[in-house]
Formats: structure tokens, C-alpha cells, sequence
């Protein structure tokens, strides 16, 4: 057993001692820890159901975890890097987005890359 995972599971019983069910809470770093080790095994090809039964939680509740961490993410302010720019041109320029977590937006201009972003708030 991963040792992130066996310090998920001390952590957890001794914040719930006494608690079952869904009575159950979880710190807020225990869930950080959660959607963290959640991140890493998706990479591995894992899904959430997996990593929910071996962190010992159920599936709803790491994916609960895992959308809020990703909204709080969002709200970061993120540096980017121009990479480069026609001023030709420039409402009609195609922009690549690429965000923290690997996903790629290609084949938008900068108008509707705007609106996508803004969708996403």
C-alpha cells in the first residue's frame, strides 16, 4: 500500500473517531491529500472509483473533493507566455491555450478563446 494512502487512512480514523456512515468528515488537508494522490493515479490510468475504494471514501465524495480543488484552481491568476503575435491581423490570430493541468485549447482565436475561458468561471 502507497504510503500516502496509509496516512490518508490514519489521518481519517483519527478525525472521525466515534463517526460512520455519512457522518463522516474529512480536514481540509486530508481531501488536499486526497485530490492529490486522486491526480496522480489518473496519470497512471487509475479512475476515481479506484482511488476512492483504496483511500477508503466513497467515489461521490473524491469527486466532490476533486471538482472543488479544480474550481479554486481556476480562480488562480496563472502567468502565461506569449509566444508569438502578428499584429497583422490580430483579431484573426489562432491561439493555443494550454492550462495547468495539460489540457490544450487549439484552433480558436483570441475572441473565442475569451468566451470559452468565461464559460469556465
Amino acid at each position: 500500500m502507497d504510503a500516502r494512502v496509509r496516512q490518508f487512512r490514519k489521518q481519517a480514523r483519527m478525525e472521525n473517531r466515534g463517526r460512520s456512515g455519512t457522518r463522516r468528515r474529512y480536514s481540509g488537508s486530508l481531501r488536499a491529500l486526497a485530490v492529490d494522490y486522486l491526480r496522480q493515479q489518473m496519470k497512471r490510468g487509475a479512475n476515481a472509483e479506484e482511488v476512492a475504494s483504496e483511500l477508503g471514501v466513497s467515489g461521490w465524495s473524491l469527486l466532490r473533493w476533486i471538482r472543488r480543488a479544480n474550481v479554486e484552481r481556476s480562480r488562480d491568476l496563472k502567468e502565461v507566455e506569449v509566444v508569438s503575435e502578428s499584429v497583422e491581423g490580430a483579431r484573426s490570430l489562432v491561439v493555443t491555450l494550454v492550462t495547468p493541468d495539460g489540457y490544450r485549447i487549439e484552433g480558436l482565436n483570441r475572441l473565442e478563446i475569451r468566451s470559452v475561458l468565461e464559460a469556465l468561471r
